[in-house]
């Protein structure tokens, strides 16, 4: 009977002992999961990060640089190839069909009105004629000489052309799509790859009324301000004005970001980054033209920005 009575007291003492390990064990479990008991300032004892490292992460701060969006001109140009050409130039032409005997004169040579600078024979097998002198049109300096002794020529052939080599030209050919805006007295600035970085100022005198149907383009005849560093056959580079837009609207093209929304920029707000989406115009030198998306005064953030987002935090360095 003792025994019995002991074997009941030592399972009724298992039972309340595993009942605890249950019980301790459910509390644990408990205090794991999101949401579980909390401590006493508050804080979750079960979360995987602590309430400051989320904060931290939450606020997150990016250093940026601004610049305000600038008011100015702008200058739609076209980049173009030309040459150097010698003003009032005249072609000497033979007056009759013939061989060329002789070439008299040489590029750079200066000649006068009404000077022989070559001469044609126009015998034929059985007959035989004096030579014919080509006489120069004009006075001035020759800038070509085409022909080549010893070649049959005819009167439409080009003996030697004589132009004012202290009155130069620049032709250049442009695309048909601009013709609206070609007229006299556009500006333009000119350089060569003798001097690429001394650029000269230059100005339209005629532009032909007829578009070349080959190139689809239009011989347009400049004039610059300077000859000095100029030579007739030169080549050399032409940036066209096409247009100028006053007070317009610009930025930095770098500061540019495509998103999924579209094309736009990020504007400092106080200490947060604003998206914008922007319409764009004229591009020059670096900096673009902004239409639509910004107004005067406005901080745009030209570095720093690949990871923001709208309502990023933001603190601005200078320089």
């Amino acid at each position: 009977m003792t025994n019995l009575i002991m074997q009941k007291k030592r399972r009724a003492l298992h039972s309340i002992f595993s009942i605890g390990v249950l019980l301790f064990a459910s509390t644990i479990f408990l205090s794991c999961l999101p949401g579980g008991a909390s401590s006493k300032d508050g804080a979750s004892s079960g979360s995987l990060f602590s309430d400051s490292e989320v904060d931290s992460e939450a606020e997150k701060v990016f250093y940026v640089r601004t610049a305000e969006v600038s008011v100015g001109d702008m200058d739609d140009i076209i980049s173009l190839s030309g040459e150097v050409y010698a003003t009032g130039r005249v072609n000497a032409v033979p007056d009759i069909n013939g061989l060329l005997t002789k070439v008299l004169v040489s590029p750079g040579d200066s000649v006068s009105a009404g000077e022989i600078i070559a001469y044609v024979d126009p015998s034929r097998p059985g007959m035989s004629y004096a030579e014919s002198p080509v006489k120069s049109k004009t006075s001035g300096t020759v800038t070509a000489v085409p022909a080549v002794s010893g070649n049959q020529v005819s009167v439409q052939s080009v003996i030697a052309q004589v132009g004012h080599l202290d009155r130069l030209e620049i032709e250049i050919k442009v695309p048909e799509r601009y013709l609206a805006f070609l007229k006299p007295g556009m500006s333009a600035w000119v350089s060569s790859r003798a001097y690429p970085d001394d650029e000269q100022s230059a100005r339209v005198t005629e532009v032909s009324p007829v578009v070349d149907p080959r190139s689809r383009t239009v011989l347009v005849t400049l004039v610059p301000d300077s000859t000095e560093k100029l030579r007739p056959g030169q080549a050399v580079s032409v940036n066209l004005v096409l247009q100028t837009k006053r007070n317009a609207l610009s930025v930095s093209s770098s500061a540019l970001t495509e998103r999924r929304d579209g094309v736009g920029v990020f504007v400092a707000d106080g200490d947060k980054a604003s998206w914008r989406l922007v319409t764009t115009g004229l591009n020059d030198a670096g900096s673009i033209e902004v239409i639509e998306g910004l107004n005067p005064g406005d901080m745009v953030i030209v570095a720093g920005f690949q990871e923001l987002t709208d309502g990023s935090l933001i603190r601005v360095q200078e320089g």
